[in-house]
């Protein structure tokens, strides 16, 4: 082999060349690693990757620091919406993490005893996450809301793998309450976020949503957060908004409208109750309705009825004319016309009486709801005027509300049959909220109040007040004189001199107000339909009379059982004990009788003597005793307050003897037939004023007893 030589001073060094080849290749070698390391620390990538971007995405992990959803409350501060903590549940299927699913079979069966999915489909995602190389797997709707105790039920199964993520859900603790005004929120699907999908929770999203913060941090190769690695950025949580609504007016309402669907089984129903002096909101509902806490009844009815809906009225837009013509002086209570029709261009309208009543003064005619009249009215005070009085009272545009899509409303005036048919409630349509509004013009002085259900809204972490409503007067609408002669009008439109509409006649108070009866429109074929009971039937009253406190809107749409009733009854079962169970609450003085009394704490006095029960040592609380015994073995109500001049029913261990009852009202007729377990008809309305079953008769489980009702009181 060649040798090369190379001479040192004065000692020659020889090398073969197979050396210096090794020699060079080696220095090639580490001059490749070196230019390898220089090219990777410059320009940092390789075969177009980001080293960076990999190992942040490898080893960096950023979490969101969830705001907290502001509360909704009552106006006392009770909570009706608010956010609650659950958890996501997901199952690690990377095998070089520690802790993974080993059995996904088992694991799978494990987590179907607890989530709502079948083990088999389980196991499916399971095994396609090991296939497809997922670190993690989870379960869609099934694997969220987890309640703490289902955690702690997987976490005691020792599924290997299990992780847990926290998140929040809205919780509604009253269920079925004000639901299409309160609304609810649910997580999105696309974005994972709480979002308000309709009602205030949509229409004060992004108010009550607040902003999201985020946790950075660097974990290790076992997934360990690197000590001092996390960058914070907190979340500022939701603004908490208080409404106007009352609870237990909300509850008084809910469960009126659910005595009303029981019975009639209509279409649709609706109710509000409303401050007449201020337009707050203290209750609101329709049915159909969901329940936001369970999902039962979504998609029944998405459409928030008392802001979303419009309807041609009838006769409760009466009121409205009224107001007009007397604010125009054309309006003589004692003044005479023809009733029965009304001739309109060649067409002849009638009144619901065809027949009409004869010649009558005009203050008979509103309490007959006579439809010439209205038509007479509308001529004397000019079609043009009576449009413009309309529009004043708030028809024809929004009331404001934040309710996203809140109609208008039409006033039909095209022509002179829709002019006319306006003028008592049909052809043009109106929302529930506008009807509220325009009644507060009435009562306010002839100043028109804005409905409002929001009280104010407060960011919870500095205090601020985000939003702050209060009564707001929308316009002059009548001279204040107008409206006290309306009001007084309205007034004789309950049980006056005609004993027209005396079902609405309450025990301790007085009521006024307007019914009406309206066609409904038929989508399919155009026009009205036609049959017996195909209508709108809805009462616009408030109370007291003199000096009104409450207004209560309620109707109800197409009756599929007792339709006779809501023809002879109106919505009366409903109205009536909603406006007296709120104006009690309210502590509402409804007479002299009741200006000094005071509410009784009723306990449990079952096994004592008949003069240890304390609401019958009161003077303010009636009592019905039945039996002749002196020891109590059941009483109404129990645990329960008794307002003044409520009556305490009372049975004792002696013969069940039946008492006179004359004097009570119906709502008592009915509750004791309810305390005694026996069958008990009512006819008329009022007070009881005979029994078909005399007082001292023996009772027993088959006693049917019938009541007959008259509207004064016969004890007075």
């Amino acid at each position: 082999m060649a040798k090369i030589r190379f001479k040192f001073g004065s000692k020659t060094k020889r090398l073969s060349v197979g050396a210096l080849l090794i020699y060079l290749g080696i220095g090639v070698l580490f001059l490749c690693i070196f230019w390898q390391f220089s090219y990777l620390m410059i320009g940092k990538s390789l075969d177009d990757e980001d080293l960076i971007a990999h190992g942040e995405e490898r080893f960096s992990r950023s979490s969101v620091n969830e705001a907290e959803r502001g509360d909704i409350l009552d106006r006392e501060g009770n909570v009706i919406a608010s956010d609650m903590e659950s958890y996501r549940v997901a199952l690690i299927t990377d095998s070089d993490y520690p802790n993974h699913v080993s059995d996904p079979e088992a694991a799978a069966e494990g987590l179907s005893q607890v989530i709502d999915m079948e083990s088999s489909e389980i196991e499916s995602r399971i095994n396609d996450g090991i296939e497809n190389g997922q670190f993690q797997v989870e379960f869609g709707r099934a694997g969220r809301d987890i309640s703490f105790n289902q955690k702690n039920e997987l976490e005691a199964s020792d599924i290997p793998g299990l992780v847990f993520e926290s998140e929040t859900k809205r919780f509604y603790p009253n269920g079925n309450f004000a639901s299409h005004i309160v609304g609810h929120a649910e997580r999105s699907q696309e974005s994972g976020e709480l979002e308000g999908q309709m009602g205030l929770e949509r229409a004060y999203n992004d108010i009550l949503s607040g902003t999201d913060g985020s946790v950075d941090y660097t974990q290790d190769l076992w997934g360990y957060m690197v000590p001092n690695s996390d960058n914070v950025e907190p979340a500022r949580n939701g603004a908490n908004m208080q409404l106007t609504i009352d609870s237990n007016i909300q509850l008084y309402l809910e469960e009126s409208l659910d005595t009303m669907e029981e019975h009639f089984k209509p279409e649709e129903l609706f109710a509000v109750v409303a401050d007449a002096e201020t337009g707050e909101i203290l209750a609101g509902g329709q049915r159909p309705a969901f329940n936001p806490r369970t999902r039962e009844g979504f998609g029944n009815s998405w459409m928030n009825k008392l802001y979303q809906d419009s309807f041609e009225p009838g006769s409760t837009f009466k009121v409205f004319g009224l107001a007009a013509a007397i604010a125009e002086g054309e309006y003589n209570p004692d003044e005479t016309y023809e009733s029965g029709s009304y001739d309109v261009n060649g067409h002849t309208i009638n009144d619901w009486e065809p027949e009409g009543w004869g010649e009558i003064t005009y203050n008979e005619g509103m309490q007959y709801s006579s439809n010439a009249l209205m038509m007479l009215l509308q001529d004397k005070v000019g079609e043009d005027k009576m449009l413009d009085y309309y529009q004043k009272f708030g028809f024809g545009e929004p009331t404001g509300s934040p309710f996203q899509n809140e109609p208008s409303g039409v006033i039909a005036w095209d022509n002179e049959l829709q002019r006319k048919t306006t003028s008592f409630g049909q052809t043009s349509t109106v929302t529930p909220i506008q009807m509220v509004q325009g009644m507060t013009a009435i009562l306010n002085g002839g100043q028109m109040k804005q409905p409002y259900v929001v009280d104010e809204v407060k960011d919870p972490e500095t205090g601020e007040t985000v939003e702050d409503n209060e009564e707001t007067v929308v316009r002059q609408v009548i001279p204040e004189a107008a409206a006290d002669r309306t009001q007084e009008e309205i007034n004789t439109l309950v049980g006056g001199s005609r004993d027209h509409n005396s079902q609405y006649l309450l025990d301790e108070y007085e009521v006024a107000g307007k019914s009406g009866t309206a066609q409904v429109p038929d989508p399919e074929n155009g026009g009205y339909l036609d049959g017996a009971y195909e209508y709108m039937t809805s009462f616009l009253g408030y109370a007291p009379e003199d000096d009104p406190e409450v207004i209560v809107y309620y109707g109800i749409k197409r009756a599929s059982e007792n339709k006779a009733e809501t023809w002879d009854n109106g919505v009366a079962r409903g109205f009536n004990p909603l406006m007296e169970r709120t104006l009690k609450y309210l502590e509402v003085e409804g007479g002299e009788d009741n200006q000094d009394g005071e509410a009784v704490e009723v306990g449990d006095y079952t096994g004592s003597e008949l003069s240890e029960a304390d609401p019958m040592t009161q003077d303010t609380i009636d009592t019905v005793v039945v039996g002749d015994g002196e020891e109590i073995t059941d009483h109404y109500p129990k645990n329960d307050t008794l307002l003044p001049y409520d009556t305490f029913f009372v049975k004792t261990d002696g013969d069940q003897l039946m008492p006179d009852l004359t004097g009570l009202s119906k709502r008592e007729a009915l509750l004791f037939g309810e305390f005694m377990d026996i069958e008990v008809s009512v006819s008329g309305e009022g007070y009881i004023h005979e029994q078909s079953v005399s007082p001292g008769t023996e009772i027993s489980e088959d006693t049917s007893v019938e009541f007959t009702l008259q509207s004064n009181d016969p004890s007075d």
